[in-house]
């Protein structure tokens, strides 16, 4: 019996934004992936988690980032018809056809982090050898594919704009049912705006802790901002302003939250608000839409074309526009059930099947003949190519 074409999926990084990629991706990959084998490589602590969403997992227990994924990988990988990789950090190595998903260019395009050490000596050789040795590039948004292009050379013809998707546990909540689970939780009784983001500098978590604070002290009954944050984060320099305004007692940190708990969240929360500079994708906005809540987002990088005219947009350098948009949504009930209605219906789109159907058909773009033969690659599918 003929042994079917492997497909070895990197699934080391379970952690934040590429992590949530992975899973949700992972979570519908098999079902469109017939007459094909999927492995799974997982960090030890990873196996049994991974285990019912592929055929096969193979340890290996090592960081990203590190030059022992650049030697081991190919080696796991080395009879693979195709390696997927859902980070820029592909095994450069690896002469057979690879997959790499490249979510932003954050590192390259942010004046904060372009020019530091780890940009110019690792993350833009890196990206600019993913771009050259992958087959195909999969990128969340038009704004990402625009930005390989423009900063990297990358071939249009290679990369396929396939949104994430959302893991189905973002769905609506009844709003007095999901604030009995936040009052549970968390012990937030009052009503509340939300931010899901971290403290790196391309979040703009200033901007809105100051449009928040601003707003308190010009109007009266603003509800309190609730932050979550991961647990891994970039250390607040001691006696920072940004340490100050996330110290003002009406702002709630939360760390650690689950997917459950994040539901509950975007379900009872007024509004999810997200002030991002550079986003590759933005999972909160669409999260939150799933969740039946309006979301006010910034007007930069890939956020516009996620939200899809679904959010109230304000500029990223203004904390005066994001304050009127604050406060048009907390003035406005009808305005918010009318967002909150036309999230939903956006929302349906990112949903896993979608996303796992086109990334089957990237996969199988690149799919070797049997006899070895490295053949011409065919065009992407119009539906991956121009969106």
């Amino acid at each position: 019996m003929t042994a079917q074409p492997e497909v070895v999926f990197d699934a080391r990084w379970l952690r934040t934004g590429i992590g949530r990629y992975t899973l949700t991706l992972l979570s519908d990959l098999r079902n469109h992936l017939a007459g094909l084998s999927l492995t799974c490589i997982a960090q030890a602590a990873d196996t049994e988690r991974l285990a019912p969403l592929c055929d096969r997992v193979v340890s290996f227990q090592s960081s990203i980032y590190t030059l022992s994924e650049q030697i081991v990988l190919p080696r796991i990988a080395r009879n693979a018809a195709v390696f997927c990789a859902p980070h820029y950090n592909l095994p450069i190595l690896r002469t057979a056809p690879t997959i790499v998903t490249i979510h932003d260019l954050t590192h390259l395009v942010f004046p904060q982090y372009a020019h530091t050490l780890r940009a110019r000596l690792y993350a833009f050789p890196m990206l600019k050898a993913a771009c050259a040795r992958a087959a195909r590039i999969a990128v969340p948004s038009g704004y990402t594919k625009q930005a390989l292009i423009e900063h990297l050379g990358a071939d249009p013809e290679k990369i396929a704009v396939i949104p994430c998707a959302i893991d189905p546990v973002f769905h609506p909540l009844e709003k007095s049912h999901a604030a009995q689970i936040v009052k549970m939780i968390y012990g937030i009784a009052e009503p509340f705006l939300l931010c899901v983001t971290s403290t790196a500098p391309h979040k703009n978590l200033a901007t809105l802790l100051e449009a928040h604070r601003s707003l308190r002290a010009k109007r009266a009954g603003i509800p309190r901002l609730v932050l979550v944050l991961p647990d891994s984060q970039p250390r607040i320099r001691p006696g920072s302003e940004l340490l100050s305004l996330i110290q003002d007692p009406a702002v709630h940190c939360l760390h650690g939250v689950t997917d459950y708990g994040l539901s509950a969240l975007y379900s009872a929360s007024l509004m999810t608000i997200l002030p991002s500079f550079e986003e590759g994708f933005g999972y909160p906005v669409v999260e939150s839409m799933a969740c039946g809540t309006p979301v006010v987002c910034s007007s930069s990088a890939s956020l516009p074309e996620v939200a899809g005219g679904c959010a109230e947009l304000f500029s990223p350098t203004s904390s005066h526009e994001l304050e009127d948009a604050i406060w048009h949504l907390l003035d406005s009930p009808t305005l918010r059930c009318d967002l909150a209605a036309k999230g939903l219906k956006r929302a349906v789109a990112f949903s896993t099947s979608p996303a796992a159907s086109e990334y089957s058909t990237l996969v199988r773009s690149i799919i070797l003949d049997r006899s070895g033969a490295r053949a011409q690659l065919p065009a992407l599918p119009d539906s991956l190519r121009d969106r």
